[in-house]
């Protein structure tokens, strides 16, 4: 690990250096705006050979380059970079997917930034297999529902997230939200009653009192 970090600091340094370097007025173009392809990753796994991590390592640098670049540029000439931002994320996660900042990086800069909020969700929701986090699809499932207002989506990846060890109450009472508004109170409650098993006792007190909630809810006693 201790390698890793150092040639990436090495990595940032030089990039810092070339671009000290560079004129002002001189005009860049994104590395690539390609739509990323199983062809695109076959290439790419070839290429890495046997360290995938590096390749994702440099993604992530070019990343922060790409979005220098992007918010350098006026809005209306920004299209390219966000391309480009996203093939390296695509590409990131292809190299490493157990490689957290690639999600975080998905989440803040093609999100909000690029506003590519579908693309955002379905690289988040590729952690699923690799993570044992329920961030990165909490993450997706409230862009799906905020967002998008696609709550079928959001209740899908909610249930995920919530179906991972470290689901805490805030993961679980979204998703209890969320079934409650698709399928009824009687749905959420025995949503949440089934998590009580396989979650920390630390989070049971958090994960009744929601369930108290509602069925308090007058709308909800006669369906409990």
């Amino acid at each position: 690990m201790i390698p890793r970090l150092i040639l990436i600091a090495a990595l940032i340094f030089s990039i810092g250096w070339g671009r000290s370097n560079t004129p002002v007025r001189q005009e860049f173009s994104p590395l690539t705006t390609s739509p990323w392809s199983e062809k695109q990753a076959l290439w790419q796994r070839a290429w890495a050979g046997p360290v995938p991590a590096f390749a994702a390592d440099m993604a992530v640098l070019n990343i922060f380059n790409i979005y220098a670049q992007a918010t350098a540029a006026s809005t209306e000439n920004r299209a390219p970079w966000w391309a480009a931002l996203k093939y390296q994320l695509q590409l990131g996660q292809e190299m490493d997917p157990y490689f957290r900042d690639v999600y975080r990086l998905t989440e803040g800069l093609l999100a909000y930034e690029a506003q590519e909020m579908q693309e955002a969700i379905n690289i988040l929701a590729m952690s699923e297999p690799y993570l044992n986090s329920s961030d990165p699809l909490l993450v997706a499932a409230f862009i799906a529902h905020q967002e998008l207002k696609d709550d079928k989506q959001a209740l899908r990846l909610a249930i995920k997230a919530a179906e991972k060890t470290d689901a805490s109450p805030l993961t679980l009472s979204f998703a209890g939200n969320l079934i409650k508004g698709q399928s009824g109170c009687k749905a959420a409650v025995a949503f949440l009653r089934s998590r009580l098993d396989n979650i920390p006792e630390e989070y049971h007190q958090g994960i009744i009192r929601r369930i108290e909630k509602i069925q308090g809810n007058e709308k909800c006693q006669e369906g409990i």
